[in-house]
């Protein structure tokens, strides 16, 4: 895991991405048409030697013969640039570049190709009880037995190692397996105040092995889904708030009340009863995910302060789209420098490239050229 951020770089474009050559801009208030887009630049001397009509017109198919590049994102601001010689005023869009990346100091570099199969998803846990033992149905039948359904939440930022909610259902005379199903999921959606997942009633189907596939909702059910909820936040690229996600575990046992002595009080599993769980994915290019690392990365930029409640705040603006999904491509390097005592050593470096999701083909082939 990098645990370090040096260059964030977001594009909300997911075709028609890259540059071959430097972008133009009419004005100082109207965003470059190019905004959002990348811009290679290579740092080697001889680049017209080597094919190149310029220093931005790296591609994948002369990206492996350099040595030296640079990568950036046009953003919307421009800046104003004067020539000396006519005193005329031009402008020119402000490009967020990384810092330069040597072929021989690259380390490691992955891209991420967003799929519908890698979309984020919440924990999900399934109790079926459809194959509830026919001793304890009839036991549940009988009315006065609790049952308790107990979560373990791993997530809570605020509690020491775990923290557990358990619902406890006093059985009805006559109760059958759809309506325990039934009667334990309302139980627990009513209880909204501490509310952190999402019961619904329905089916479990499995394959031929008996390994869990499928949940599907029905009225009259034997199984019941827990659902984790997803977290709330102000949806704000400006935001203070982290991505999170709420991961628990579930269990569930009886006790009989009207049993004689220490039995009254000893804890059962009701045999029969399935508990299939499924976890939940998050997509490394999941928009929150993106701001948070594009907010990380400010202070590499001298931005240290940008929380809530501060003024005045100074900081560029945030380039994420929370509407979006993400292609994502990181690109892990080592600079070597010399101290002051004539020692050579290494910076740990890295470039995170996020592209609306479809958008990394392009830069993708030119960075794989060169890391070739």
């Amino acid at each position: 895991m990098i645990t370090y951020v040096n260059t964030v770089l977001v594009s909300n474009l997911a075709s028609s991405n890259v540059l071959s050559a430097a972008p133009a801009a009419s004005n100082q208030d109207v965003p470059s048409a190019d905004a959002g887009k990348f811009v290679f630049m290579t740092l080697d001397e001889d680049f017209a030697d080597k094919g190149l009509a310029n220093p931005y017109a790296v591609t994948a198919s002369n990206a492996g013969d350099l040595d030296r590049i640079k990568v950036g994102i046009v953003t919307k601001e421009n800046a104003p640039k004067v020539d000396y010689s006519t005193g005329a005023i031009s402008y020119e869009p402000v490009i967020k570049w990384s810092n330069i990346i040597s072929s021989d100091s690259i380390k490691s570099y992955v891209c991420n190709a967003y799929a519908a199969a890698k979309a984020t998803s919440e924990d999900k846990v399934v109790i079926d009880i459809n194959a509830l033992a026919a001793d304890i149905e009839a036991k549940f039948a009988q009315g006065g037995k609790r049952v308790i359904v107990r979560l373990t939440f791993k997530d809570l930022p605020t509690r020491f190692r775990k923290w557990t909610e358990s619902y406890e259902y006093v059985t009805a005379a006559g109760d059958t397996k759809a309506t325990i199903a039934k009667n334990i999921a309302n139980m627990i959606n009513k209880e909204y105040k501490r509310a952190r997942v999402i019961a619904t009633v329905g089916n479990a189907t499995y394959s031929q092995d008996g390994v869990f596939q499928s949940f599907a909702a029905a009225a009259g059910g034997k199984a019941i889904q827990l659902e984790a909820m997803k977290y709330t936040d102000d949806n704000s690229v400006d935001s203070i708030n982290w991505y999170n996600k709420v991961r628990f575990n579930a269990n569930v046992y009886f006790t009989d009340p009207a049993a004689e002595g220490w039995e009254s009080i000893n804890k059962h599993f009701p045999d029969g009863v399935k508990i299939n769980k499924v976890p939940g994915k998050t997509w490394i290019g999941d928009a929150k995910l993106v701001r948070d690392r594009e907010a990380g990365s400010l202070g590499y930029q001298g931005i240290i302060n940008h929380g809530e409640g501060t003024w005045p705040i100074i900081k560029p603006a945030m380039a994420t789209d929370l509407t979006k999904t993400y292609d994502a491509i990181t690109l892990e390097f080592e600079r070597m420098y010399r101290t002051a005592d004539d020692l050579q050593r290494k910076t740990k470096e890295s470039v995170e490239i996020y592209c609306a999701a479809g958008g990394a083909a392009t830069v993708d082939a030119v960075l794989k050229a060169f890391v070739g």
